[in-house]
């Protein structure tokens, strides 16, 4: 039986703002502050409701990434016509791993899943992770 666990989604801000490009991504410094993709993904990840979600969906099978992407298709206006470029995308997808990974304890993934949207192809999905509640 996999274990619930309770995290603030403070505390996964804070681990991001501390260790993300330090610890594990490195490439990804350039995306931290640089506007609009990295703001929002801060106030998503910022969101208990909304990280409830994205943990969901990944345990049902939708990467973290295609539901980073689905939010923002319905909370950032004319979201139509965004594309993300190469880095930004590999950023992105970095970022949900370390999120995944290295905060919310998850031990399997499942590379190359289907996203296909704002410039995105694939992304990672996660396994055998914790049952997760969100508090802010």
């Amino acid at each position: 039986m996999r274990a619930k666990i309770t995290v603030s989604t403070m505390y996964i801000i804070e681990r991001i703002n501390t260790g993300f490009a330090k610890e594990a991504y490195q490439n990804a410094s350039p995306m931290i502050g640089s506007g609009l993709v990295w703001d929002f993904c801060m106030r998503t990840i910022g969101d208990p409701v909304k990280m409830s979600c994205i943990a969901f969906a990944n345990d049902l099978g939708v990467p973290p990434v295609k539901s980073l992407m689905t939010f923002f298709d319905r909370d950032v206006e004319d979201s139509e016509s965004f594309k993300v470029s190469a880095q930004e995308s590999q950023s992105i997808g970095g970022l949900m791993g370390y999120v995944f990974k290295f905060i919310l304890d998850y031990k399997s993934q499942k590379p190359r899943c289907t996203v296909n949207m704002h410039g995105i192809n694939t992304a990672t999905r996660f396994f055998d992770g914790p049952i997760l509640e969100f508090t802010k």
